[in-house]
């Protein structure tokens, strides 16, 4: 029987971009015979409040494993195939390496908490670095085994908190990374597995 992957998508909008698009049935496509993959997402400006929904809805399809994919990413045709490797070597949460959207340095932090700058802070870490430990990324093209939200970690997961020291909230991400490492749960990076951004601007007229 194949296992089965439920993948999450959070959305802002109706649509979601065609690159994004052609990733996904791409990796719907190269994995017909190695897993069955089913799509679930939800539609709010709160992020936080999409992702709660999300794992009540993935939860209800029995998976074997939970992908958590961003609508402005594009993720290589493999991405789910190497994912269920490092979750079946005992790993519960792992991604790929996703590049900032301004520079292309990789989105990964350190969970500092007398950082007066704020909770997270960047981490200097090159692409193709094989395995890396983190205590922060990006969430898009994120696995996560179903223990993580059963058994590891107590709802709310995404919830955005107020921080009255750095007077903000800080992201869903950040919390849902936050509570994993009071939690002692340990998060991985695979540095050979490279993420794209999709970057969309406003064109105005020229005059």
């Amino acid at each position: 029987m194949l296992k089965n992957v439920v993948c999450c998508v959070p959305l802002s909008w109706a649509y979601v971009p065609s690159l994004f698009f052609r990733s996904w049935c791409e990796m719907q496509s190269y994995g017909t015979s190695v897993y069955h993959m089913s799509f679930v997402t939800t539609q709010s400006c709160y992020m936080d409040i999409m992702r709660e929904e999300l794992v009540t809805a993935a939860m209800k399809h029995m998976p074997d494993y939970i992908l958590w994919l961003d609508a402005d990413q594009t993720y290589p045709r493999e991405t789910i195939e190497i994912l269920i490797e490092h979750i079946d070597s005992g790993k519960v949460i792992v991604g790929g390496i996703t590049p900032d959207k301004d520079d292309g340095t990789p989105l990964i932090y350190d969970i500092v908490h007398d950082n007066p700058s704020g909770i997270i802070k960047r981490r200097k870490v090159r692409p193709d670095s094989g395995m890396v430990k983190v205590d922060a990324m990006g969430f898009g093209g994120i696995m996560t085994h179903p223990s993580v939200f059963t058994t590891l970690l107590k709802p709310p997961f995404f919830d955005m908190k107020w921080d009255t020291r750095l007077k903000s909230r800080p992201g869903e991400d950040v919390q849902f990374y936050l509570r994993c490492k009071e939690a002692k749960i340990d998060v991985y990076c695979d540095t050979d597995l490279p993420y794209d951004h999709v970057v969309v601007r406003q064109i105005g007229h020229k005059r």
